[in-house]
């Protein structure tokens, strides 16, 4: 999959309004569910601080975790594909949102900073 260049990857997506938006909408979306998971589940105070913390943000102007989410490989790769210089919004649009709620789904361990399980 082809991904963009880093400084693609900063200026349209990372910084786009728009894809941050979407982003933070993910975000929450995703908290919810976690906020309702079993007290079982690895990891699950830190899961959960995230949650609470993305669903009390200190700016709705900040990029928030639009970064983390820009940086994945599909996201990356799905912005490549559907990039063009002459339209700023060309890579974020190629984006779906079912790409970016998948996204922050294997983004939301390492975000709360929860460690993968050490291999047996």
């Amino acid at each position: 999959m082809a991904a963009v260049s880093l400084l693609v990857e900063h200026d349209h997506l990372m910084r786009n309004p728009q894809f941050a938006a979407r982003v933070r909408v993910a975000f929450t979306r995703i908290a919810r569910e976690i906020l309702t998971e079993d007290p079982s589940t690895p990891g699950y105070p830190l899961r959960v601080a995230l949650a609470r913390t993305v669903l009390n943000p200190g700016d709705w102007n900040a990029p928030g975790l639009a970064p983390v989410i820009a940086a994945d490989p599909v996201i990356s790769g799905a912005a490549a594909i559907g990039y063009t210089p002459d339209n700023a919004d060309s890579a974020q649009a190629s984006v779906t949102d079912d790409q970016i709620i998948t996204a922050v789904r294997r983004a939301w361990n390492i975000t709360a900073g929860v460690t993968p399980d050490p291999a047996p």
